[in-house]
């Protein structure tokens, strides 16, 4: 081959260089896979063209496979710009060139116009898709939510959480446009031939603080989205709330949403649509919590100043997600700065946090934050002698780390670890804390297909002392622990379809309850309950399918199976007789590992969205849901007493069939958003528990709990104003929660059988949140909430026996609490609008309960 260079011809002729066309050369299967240079020799021979080149540049390279024909030009710009080379033009001839040249691409360009696909294809399609990333042109980072537009035919897509987007479009002449909050809108005329990639890289633009507009998620997604009851919150969103202390509570958060909530003052946990606190999934980086709080529910247990965005699903659960049966939370970290070291921090009256993120090296970067508090100065202000003796504590820890091994292959460490602290004075002490750990492998296959592989480990563990009664004095520890292998398998490759699959593995450990004496003077029992060991394993697929652009399906299937195993022991019972110590006839132990009990079943989700007028959309979902590990507890809220029961011989797992429909519509050009939501859910194998029910450490549960079923009902109404100085929302809920335990047998019925109000029915739930920026330096927020009280049982007799008191209670929830109402406030100033300041801060003052309603926290009986 020639091994001549022409470098005096090249500069005699330059002008003329761009002027010279090749004519259109097909390359096939014959030029792949072989060295450079025969490459070039077998050019000659067919197409009488002549590459000049120099030997030292081209002789460590072997020419990628050819799949199908591929034109020359397209061909040379798949691996010449690897080698840091790139071609040239010249008299009909090819001319190998060291360097990049900037207008050599992967795409080919004509004044500013992409031409993507393969020319030769021109006329083969009707339609072609589009795809690649969105990049922050600085950071050269993706960009998750960004939004991708073709006005000519009014079809729209968002970036996902790794950048990627993919639009499908009519062949021909369009224009695309990129755009993100804060960022310059990026308009990229294109020709489409095929199926093509296109990346582009979004850069800062300056504007007025005025007018920069938070959003908890891009308005269209309201009535362009698939998903049925998901929201989305990011923590700029959060950080406008006003909370207790001030801090950016995640969980509270989403109970200023319809459809969620709680069920008294700073109670832990939440209630989704008429679901009990424990039928939540909570995921941390794709890692169960088994607990939200700190601090009995004052603080969430994340620091919400190292969380990216967090996505609630009260129904359209994808498949991917099962093992509770009414939402799913799932809580996304940052990801740590790659540019430079950041440290964030800030003080309160009983806490304090602080957050660093930076990068190691080119390819790692990391984020970690702690927590703690000093609240003890408070307890001594109350008047009451008993809590000034008192103590309560928390601390927390997180960290992240990000490595992109190369642009395929990327791996994500994440740890978390918590401790609470309560001790009352000369009565009790509470200890119980989290310990979280994952690691997240992900590989993009191809542009358009990736899979994530996940290691979790999660633990909860709560003890609690008891000291009240003298020589009763006890120590009780009761924990959880899970271990998860997970995949997920994405990917986009067929066109209009976007598919999802997987599987899940679990693995569960539940210690119910261990207690011993406290001290060599205590004469209290030691009561060991048997540990259960358990394991779930879940395989699933979903198609997400635009029939058109109006018309969008989602089509899930998950199959779920679970293993309860020894060793263990097995109450058996007099047939057809009531389940209590009585008919009891004999117990059974197993000390292998084998089987005890085994559930199994299918897990079917649909969904579908009619879009109209480019404004508003239809939508009905349906989804079914198993649970098959549930909380033992007697109270509405979480508390370290409370334990973790698998299904086993006598408590089979619960099922939920739920159905909504919903309407959705936005108004004078997003700036107002709107939604009407109505669900029905139906919950089979619901239980309950007999009068005066011991739970604590019974090694017979079955002999207190009454099982039955449930069903829940709602309509969910929002209106928020997403532009301009003020905004926030309306969100109002009118939902009802009852339970039917009608067992064959007197005992096992409450309320004669009959329908009854389940402990967080709470008819009516109304939230207004609103934030008004008073200057380019102040922030005004307020938040009120109403909502009706929650059912309570009363006393409502009393005679004597044998001198004895005995007290008659109501029917099983009879009457409500008092109604809920408070107003929080807050404002806050920025210290600092320089953009190249090196130190931000800002002040925020913040009110709880503004006017000072005694709301109820706790009722109780005493003579």
């Amino acid at each position: 081959m020639r091994k001549i260079f022409l470098f005096g011809l090249f500069f005699l002729f330059v002008c003329k260089i761009f002027s010279q066309e090749i004519p259109a050369i097909i390359v096939d299967g014959a030029y792949g896979n072989i060295a450079f240079d025969k490459m070039a020799t077998l050019l000659e021979q067919k197409n009488h063209i002549h590459v000049f080149y120099k030997d030292e540049w081209v002789k460590e390279i072997t020419t990628p496979s050819v799949e199908t024909p591929i034109l020359l030009e397209d061909y040379l710009n798949l691996f010449l710009p690897s080698a840091g080379l790139h071609y040239i033009k010249f008299q009909n001839n090819i001319v190998i060139m060291p360097g990049l040249e900037k207008a050599v691409k992967s795409q080919t360009q004509r004044n500013n116009v992409i031409i993507i696909g393969n020319p030769l294809n021109r006329g083969k399609y009707k339609e072609a898709v589009v795809s690649g990333h969105v990049f922050d042109g600085k950071t050269k980072t993706p960009i998750p939510g960004a939004q991708i537009i073709c006005q000519k035919y009014s079809l729209a897509t968002t970036s996902n959480k790794d950048g990627y987007y993919t639009i499908n479009l009519p062949v021909g002449e369009n224009q695309l446009k990129f755009s993100f909050i804060g960022l310059k809108d990026e308009f990229q005329n294109i020709i489409l031939h095929s199926d093509g990639k296109l990346d582009i890289d979004l850069y800062e633009k300056t504007i007025d603080l005025d007018q920069i507009n938070i959003t908890a998620q891009r308005p269209e997604d309201n009535f362009r989205s698939t998903s049925m009851g998901m929201v989305k919150l990011n923590m700029k969103s959060i950080k406008k709330l006003s909370l207790l202390m001030g801090e950016a509570d995640v969980i509270k958060s989403m109970v200023m949403l319809p459809g969620v909530q709680s069920i008294g003052e700073n109670a832990s946990g939440f209630n989704v649509r008429g679901g009990n606190i424990d039928q939540n999934l909570i995921l941390v980086q794709e890692t169960p919590v088994f607990n939200t709080s700190h601090m009995f529910g004052m603080f969430s247990m994340i620091d919400g100043g190292l969380v990216k965005d967090v996505t609630l699903f009260k129904s359209g659960i994808p498949a991917r997600y099962g093992g509770r049966l009414s939402s799913v939370m799932n809580i996304e970290l940052n990801k740590g700065q790659q540019e430079k070291l950041k440290v964030d921090g800030s003080i309160g009256l009983v806490n304090s946090r602080l957050s660093i993120e930076g990068p190691i090296g080119k390819k790692i970067s990391f984020i970690a934050g702690a927590r703690s508090t000093y609240s003890d100065w408070m307890l001594k202000t109350i008047k009451i002698y008993e809590i000034q003796k008192s103590s309560a504590s928390f601390y927390d820890f997180n960290g992240k780390l990000d490595y992109s091994i190369n642009p395929k292959n990327m791996v994500s460490l994440f740890g978390y670890m918590s401790h609470d602290y309560f001790y009352y004075y000369e009565s009790a002490k509470y200890g119980y804390g989290n310990l979280m750990g994952a690691a997240k492998w992900t590989h993009l296959f191809n542009n358009r297909t990736s899979g994530n592989l996940n290691l979790n480990y999660s633990k909860y563990n709560a003890d609690i002392v008891d000291f009240s009664t003298d020589k009763l004095e006890y120590n009780l520890n009761t924990s959880i622990e899970e271990k998860q292998v997970n995949y997920h398998f994405a990917t986009e490759a067929f066109l209009r379809h976007k598919i999802n699959a997987g599987f899940n593995t679990i693995n569960y450990s539940i210690n119910p309850g261990h207690s011993s004496p406290y001290n060599e003077s205590s004469i209290a029992p030691t009561i060991n309950m048997q540990d259960e060991n358990a394991y779930e394993v879940a395989f699933y697929a979903e198609d997400e399918y635009d029939l058109t652009h109006e018309l969008s399906l989602v089509g899930g299937l998950r199959f779920s199976n679970f293993w309860l195993t020894g060793p263990d022991k097995i109450n058996s019972y007099k047939e057809d007789s009531p389940l209590n110590k009585n008919t009891l006839t004999k117990t059974e132990y197993i000390t292998d590992h084998s089987v005890i009990k085994y559930f199994n079943g299918l897990e079917p989700r649909l969904a579908l969205r009619y879009e109209f007028n480019n404004s508003s959309s239809v939508k009905i979902g349906y989804n079914c849901t198993k649970q098959y590990i549930r909380q033992i507890s007697n109270t509405a809220s979480i508390t370290p007493a409370d334990y973790w029961k698998a299904s086993d011989t006598y408590i089979d797992p619960l099922i939920c069939n739920q159905i909504a429909v919903g309407y959705f519509h936005n108004l004078n050009n997003n700036m107002f958003e709107t939604s009407l939501e109505l669900y029905y859910k139906h919950i089979q194998n619901e239980f309950d528990y007999k009068n005066g029910a011991k739970i604590i450490l019974n090694e017979d549960l079955e002999q207190v709990l009454v099982r039955g079923i449930g069903r829940a009902y709602g309509v969910e109404l929002l209106l928020k104003k997403n532009n301009g100085k003020l905004t926030g929302w309306l969100a109002y809920t009118y939902s009802r929660s009852f339970k039917k335990i009608a067992g064959k047998f007197a005992e096992e019925r409450i309320n004669d059988g009959n329908w009854y109000k389940a402990t967080y029915d709470k008819p009516h739930d109304l939230s207004l949140v609103l934030n008004y920026k008073i200057s380019r330096r102040f922030t005004f927020s307020s938040n009120f909430t109403y909502s009706t009280g929650r059912p309570a049982t009363y006393p409502e007799q009393k005679y004597k026996i044998d001198d004895k008191e005995v007290i008659v209670y109501s029917d099983r929830n009879k009457y409500r609490l008092r109604d809920y109402h408070r107003l929080d406030l807050s404002i806050t100033w920025d210290t600092s609008l320089k953009r190249k300041k090196k130190y931000y801060s800002s002040w925020v003052l913040s009110v709880y309960n503004a006017y000072g309603r005694n709301n109820v926290y706790s009722t109780y009986y005493k003579k």
